[in-house]
């Protein structure tokens, strides 16, 4: 289990490394605002801060399932707007695409918050603490 667990902990700082590069791209090339932008460096420190803690000490499993969750959360949302200016019929081609690519990754954000909380279960992080 503290295997996985490690594994886990280097593809979350990979999964926000990624992030972080794609969401900054996104913000160079169709100008998003510092406003829009900092959830996701929000999100990404915390990816990154709670991987990190993760390998070095695995009873830091928390702070991973809290930045997971937050990260789900943001993209769920980011997706949700979006689709609701399509429903709306108002959404612009970019907001259409973009939501689409939304979609696609989202179950990553969701497996690993899952994940996460099946580890922080009592009798999982008994696993872990012995």
């Amino acid at each position: 289990m503290k295997a996985f667990l490690y594994k886990f902990s280097i593809f979350t700082i990979f999964i926000a490394l990624i992030h972080f590069t794609l969401e900054t791209l996104f913000t160079i090339k169709f100008g998003q605002t510092i406003t829009g932008y900092l959830p996701d460096l929000i999100a990404v420190a915390l990816l990154i801060t709670a991987g990190y803690l993760t390998i070095k000490d695995s009873s830091a499993i928390g702070i991973l399932c809290g930045a997971w969750g937050f990260a789900f959360c943001l993209h769920y949302r980011s997706w949700a707007w979006r689709f609701d200016d399509v429903i709306d019929g108002t959404a612009s081609q970019l907001v259409e695409t973009t939501m689409y690519v939304l979609a696609f990754t989202m179950p990553i954000s969701i497996i690993s918050f899952i994940i996460t909380l099946i580890f922080c279960l009592p009798k999982n992080r008994n696993k872990l603490d012995g």
